[in-house]
């Protein structure tokens, strides 16, 4: 390794799509999804992703085919998304709080065919007549047998690399076009994720953010494959062992909460005063930092565990397996040194294939080595740490 990179070792090449992934984990009657008043188990989640698969099979969804999902948290929601991946389809989450300008964006320039909804879900409104609307209790209904061997072999058609998400944020810099990531952006980010942060059976983990953000569709996905819970709950009713909060403010409350409800870790994503501002309203918690990016299925950059706790305030952390960090000058595109400042470009699994519809754009950020120009300036440590320099007047 260089001393003005940064790698994350450990990624396996040949990984199979999401389908094949989610084929290959069996955890039992273990918790797969927690919300008030009810527990799904990945025993039922498994045949709940199943049955909508062959729903969506009955309603003849083609791999590649864009699909609308406009629910609200739910084991339902997060058992559709892995059931149009599992058939090669690609997710588009039009969540309700996404402003109208995005969310109509979202609907007319991403080519949607199918909107998969709740009878009360936001977005069934919507006046396209070339979009086919459909409640996910119809796809149940359809799917109440499905054919194994039939799913097993659509699944085996779905290749890494193609598309699984198009994401339209909120207009902010990584989320003003939609992102397209694929199989193996989600797969790799996923695994990643869960690794660094010990997520397995037992788990118990809490993403606050609505479904548009990529952070949250990775937890997802970590959760599924490794035995994890993912929990539906208001923040800090129930006990959690891990809770990913991105950038979200601390709470005004002036007492934290009760000790037994301060999850053993929370990753954030911001500059140090974000940090100590959770630090303080959890004062029992283990507090990480991370660097997110739709472009790069949402988490590519987080701290290390095994680091002092003081480098959470300073550093946005080390890559996941299979990224690889550069530092560069915008000017010449020549390698910065340790502790120089330069433009942050990363590479490797987790990154998009592309803007949606935008072919100017992408070819303007992707490198033809592979490389992300992130836009982002900052620099890497002796330790290969990342820190992003945040301050407006250091943006390119």
């Amino acid at each position: 390794m260089g001393v003005d990179r940064a790698i994350g070792t450990g990624f396996r090449l040949g990984e199979p799509a999401i389908g094949g992934a989610l084929a290959g984990a069996s955890w039992g009657d273990l918790p797969a999804h927690v919300a008030a008043g009810a527990e799904t188990s990945h025993a039922a989640m498994r045949d709940r992703i199943l049955r909508l698969a062959a729903g969506l099979l009955a309603a003849e969804l083609r791999r590649g085919q864009r699909v609308g999902v406009s629910m609200p948290p739910s084991a339902e929601r997060t058992a559709l998304c892995a059931a149009i991946w599992w058939l090669g389809g690609v997710v588009v989450p039009l969540e309700p709080s996404l402003p109208q300008a995005r969310l109509t964006m979202a609907l007319q320039g991403s080519g949607l065919r199918l909107l998969v909804h709740r009878p009360q879900g936001a977005g069934c409104g919507t006046n396209l007549a070339a979009v086919r609307h459909l409640g996910c209790e119809d796809l149940l209904a359809q799917g109440d047998a499905p054919d194994l061997g039939q799913l097993t072999e659509r699944a085996g058609r779905v290749l890494p690399d193609h598309p699984a998400v198009v994401l339209y944020g909120e207009g902010r810099q990584d989320t003003a076009r939609g992102v397209v990531l694929s199989h193996r952006a989600l797969l790799c980010a996923a695994r990643g994720l869960a690794a660094r942060y010990g997520m397995g059976p037992g788990s118990r983990l809490a993403v606050p953010l609505p479904l548009n953000h990529a952070a949250r569709l990775t937890a997802e996905l970590a959760a599924l494959l490794s035995g994890a819970a993912l929990c539906d709950l208001p923040a800090f009713s129930a006990p959690a062992s891990h809770l990913i909060l991105a950038d979200l403010p601390p709470p005004l409350a002036e007492s934290p909460p009760a000790p037994e409800m301060q999850p053993g870790m929370v990753l954030l994503s911001g500059d140090a005063r974000l940090v100590r501002g959770w630090q303080r309203a959890l004062p029992h918690s283990h507090i990480f930092n991370s660097y997110v990016r739709a472009e790069l299925a949402g988490i590519a950059i987080c701290s290390d565990p095994r680091d002092p706790p003081h480098t959470a305030h300073a550093t946005a952390g080390r890559p996941l397996r299979g990224v690889e960090v550069m530092i560069v000058d915008p000017r010449t595109s020549m390698d910065m040194l340790l502790y120089e400042i330069g433009e942050i470009w990363i590479r490797g699994a987790p990154l998009m294939l592309r803007y949606h519809d935008d072919l100017r754009a992408s070819r303007k950020v992707l490198d033809r080595s592979g490389f992300f120009k992130t836009g982002d300036m900052g620099y890497l440590d002796s330790e290969g740490r990342v820190i992003v320099c945040r301050d407006a007047f250091a943006q390119i």
